[in-house]
């Protein structure tokens, strides 16, 4: 029965603050998105993982500047990341998400007047014209855009494959690569489930990695080299959660 009450709460909650939000942007004119936008989408993921029980503590967030153009990556393998990456976005983000989300009911179009970027993962010509074009918004507003370089959600603990997506914006921008690693939150709430147990996630941003040089020549080295950073932070995070686990006199952040 919670799970019930948990899911029909997280849609009713959903839409709520998609018309609210929605309302407020197009009575705006749109002319405080920087600021307000974010403020939108971090109380959309605050409160969805408030109604699954669900805390979070972040390392490294002074990472995320939010005076600064850079991409921000994260590892993606359950739905709780998008309400956890919604909830520590600074001012002057978006996110890049799938196309197919544009048609969900209301939130698709709040998260279109919000200024998500949409990919179209079945054309690859029309995705990098849709990249080009938040590389002159990066450019212009001084954005951070959230993308996850796997693509879709991992079916097991595994990372899946990097795509090439996030690199030929850093290759068209410059922008540098802030790698955002989430520990727990497979755990909590993993692919097979509508609905997450109570919990707790690690959030942890890392320096900046810069990407003057990069070229179509180098991006196969520097795909391989992000997710091996990714595969030894996480196995670090994880580590750290089961010595945590089994010795209660230790604390993480």
């Amino acid at each position: 029965m919670r799970r019930f009450w948990q899911l029909l709460a997280s849609w009713v909650c959903g839409i709520g603050i998609g018309i609210v939000g929605s309302t407020i942007t197009l009575l705006t004119l749109g002319l405080f998105s920087r600021t307000l936008s974010p403020w939108i989408v971090r109380t959309w993921g605050r409160s969805m993982l408030w109604l699954a029980r669900v805390t979070v503590s972040v390392e490294g967030a002074e990472n995320l500047d939010p005076n600064t153009m850079k991409i921000a990556t994260f590892n993606h393998g359950s739905l709780l990341d998008s309400f956890l990456i919604a909830s520590i976005m600074p001012s002057g983000s978006v996110a890049a998400v799938k196309r197919e989300m544009f048609y969900y009911p209301i939130l698709g179009l709040t998260m279109y007047l919000c200024g998500f970027v949409f990919l179209d993962r079945r054309n690859s010509a029309r995705s990098r014209r849709q990249m080009a074009a938040a590389c002159k918004r990066m450019e212009r507003d001084k954005l951070t855009v959230f993308i996850s370089p796997e693509g879709t959600r991992a079916k097991t603990h595994e990372l899946l494959p990097f795509k090439k997506g996030a690199f030929f914006l850093a290759i068209d921008s410059g922008a540098p690569i802030v790698p955002v690693v989430i520990d727990g939150a497979f755990d909590l709430h993993p692919p097979s489930r509508w609905t997450s147990d109570p919990g707790h996630v690690r959030i942890r941003v890392l320096k900046a990695r810069p990407t003057a040089g990069l070229s179509a020549e180098t991006l196969p080295a520097e795909i391989a080299s992000l997710r091996q950073l990714y595969q030894d932070e996480l196995a670090k995070m994880r580590a750290e959660r089961a010595s945590a686990a089994a010795n209660p006199s230790v604390v993480l952040a």
